[in-house]
């Protein structure tokens, strides 16, 4: 647990990296469902909901395994 804590504190890129993620992928998996996905998105197919959410987790993701630290 305090390996996650001083990563969080000591790389704000780690930090950003794991908030994209989080953000891709509620938008993934909730955007049709939340109102402020769909109001921000417009109202888009599934297809576009998939892609924005994938785009959004996968630089969370690059951004956590190239910053994070041991």
């Amino acid at each position: 647990m305090n390996e996650i804590k001083t990563a969080f504190e000591m790389n704000p890129l780690f930090t950003i990296g794991c908030l994209l993620f989080m953000i891709g992928i509620s938008i993934f998996c909730f955007g049709k469902k939340f109102f402020l996905f769909r109001l921000f998105f417009g109202d888009r197919s599934m297809f576009s909901q998939i892609f924005w959410g994938l785009i959004f987790s996968g630089i969370g993701l690059l951004l956590i395994l190239f910053f994070k630290q041991f």
